[in-house]
């Protein structure tokens, strides 16, 4: 059920969106169907996640998880250069007013523009339509169950790597059996990418699905990856495994974190006092999200 704020933004301001933006990202669902239809019919397809923490380290300046290292930046600026209809490159910019617009959840950043500033810099490519970044903690908390479908058909069954520095335990709840682990630092993974990248390399052409979760250093990896010529599928699902794992990483997670345990395979029993808990937030969230 659509909200009453996007019913009236429907009314009195269509034609906003509807003006051509020289940098296009993809709505939440539009970005879904694309990637479900590219992992149907592809055996090799890359989606690289940038955000708001990358585009502060391409400001060259320090993010609250990481510390800004140079050969970083230039890493992540090789990603984004990336033109390949299989590297699918999401860009947290322009995202068009969708049902999924929620104060905490999804909304544009207050300093768009900087980050636009930053593209017209470097001479980013804006020729294409860019994926979001923000179609899973989207699904998570409006379409769990949708969510979990996809999860069953395109992640839970893959043989598959795990590159991150949430349990092994945790992150199997999330996406099933994980048949090579390799666990990094959880601030500055960068720093010591030298230790644990050997790692990667070793085991990556085992696998047929790669899930980095490691931050900025996730699009390092996704670079790498696809330099190399792997044949596998990488996906960069972003922080919706710090809500299994109960992390408040988030704003998102801190509001409606709880509805990822609807996507998982064998959801907890929850107690009595764990579901009155999250009915009060649900019921708080669902009346503050008619109007912000």
């Amino acid at each position: 059920m659509k909200t009453l704020k996007y019913y009236v933004h429907s009314l009195f301001a269509p034609s906003k969106d509807k003006a051509l933006h020289t940098i296009r990202t993809k709505n939440i669902m539009d970005s879904f169907h694309f990637m479900v239809d590219a992992l149907k019919t592809h055996d090799r397809l890359f989606f690289v996640r940038f955000g708001d923490g990358e585009f502060v380290t391409l400001m060259q300046q320090d993010h609250r998880n990481y510390v800004f290292n140079e050969n970083l930046e230039k890493e992540l600026e090789a990603s984004f250069r990336v033109q390949h209809e299989d590297y699918l490159i999401a860009c947290p910019i322009n995202y068009p007013y969708d049902e999924f617009h929620a104060k905490g959840i999804y909304r544009q950043f207050s300093w768009q523009q900087e980050m636009i500033d930053v593209m017209e810099q470097r001479n980013f490519h804006k020729g294409i339509v860019f994926e979001n970044p923000c179609i899973f903690q989207c699904l998570a908390v409006f379409r769990p169950k949708l969510l979990k479908g996809f999860l069953d058909d395109f992640i839970r069954k893959e043989k598959k790597m795990f590159i991150g520095s949430t349990d092994k335990e945790i992150a199997e709840k999330l996406y099933g059996s994980i048949d090579y682990y390799v666990r990094i630092p959880e601030r500055n993974a960068y720093e010591t990418i030298q230790d644990w990248w050997p790692e990667v390399e070793r085991d990556v052409e085992k696998v047929d699905l790669v899930v980095p979760s490691a931050g900025s250093t996730s699009n390092v990896i996704s670079l790498r990856l696809w330099n190399s010529g792997v044949r596998c599928k990488v996906i960069d699902f972003g922080s919706i495994v710090d809500a299994v794992a109960q992390k408040t990483s988030r704003s998102w997670i801190r509001l409606q974190g709880h509805k990822v345990l609807q996507t998982l395979e064998n959801p907890p029993k929850l107690s009595l006092e764990q579901r009155l808990t999250y009915l009060r937030k649900d019921i708080k969230f669902y009346f503050r999200n008619q109007i912000i």
